[in-house]
């Protein structure tokens, strides 16, 4: 149904050595806990592999795909930097793959997550966090991912939230909200 070889080798070709071998792991991540919970391996495959795919886009081609998909320019400020890349390559994967909502969205919500996110959404996010070299926060999120994903996205959300504050940044609203009906849910 998907065309990987294709897409493999448009991230090698697009991604510098140290994103495309991230990607890669966060597929391998995505699959394995997509198995876990009895959903579509390939389909959290493919998520894991293209979810950074604009990762490393400069502001122009950033300038570019906001203004084609006419998303908001806010995405071109500062303090969306690090997260701008979930929008653009949501759009880009649809263009170039032609690649359904649910893919799309669950790279659309990689980064700040939404209230209304499915269980493959929340399988990227926690993928694309626990893909890494192993620490304590890995560790205890890889645990909690195959217990129980909401309690996972919860202690991720609220470890994002404690070093955004430390560095005197804040969390995204999308993020907050999203920590705050998921913590409901458990109360």
């Amino acid at each position: 149904m998907y065309d990987i070889t294709k897409i493999n080798n448009d991230l090698k070709n697009a991604l510098s050595s140290r994103r495309y071998e991230h990607s890669i792991n966060v597929a391998n991540c995505a699959k394995k806990l997509a198995k876990h919970y009895n959903i579509d391996e390939e389909k959290a495959y493919i998520a894991g592999m293209v979810h950074d795919i604009a990762k490393e886009f400069n502001i122009d081609e950033n300038k570019k795909w906001i203004e084609k998909y006419n998303l908001s320019n806010e995405l071109l400020e500062p303090e969306f930097e690090k997260i701008v890349h979930a929008n653009i390559g949501a759009v880009v994967i649809k263009e170039l793959y032609n690649l359904d909502d649910d893919i799309c969205n669950a790279v659309l919500y990689h980064t700040v997550g939404n209230i209304s996110m499915s269980l493959l959404d929340k399988i990227i996010y926690v993928a694309d966090k626990i893909a890494r070299d192993p620490n304590p926060t890995v560790d205890t999120a890889t645990k909690l991912a195959y217990e129980d994903i909401d309690k996972a996205m919860i202690f991720l959300l609220k470890t994002q939230q404690e070093k955004l504050l430390k560095n005197g940044k804040n969390m995204d609203n999308n993020s907050i909200e999203l920590l705050n009906y998921l913590k409901n849910k458990y109360n």
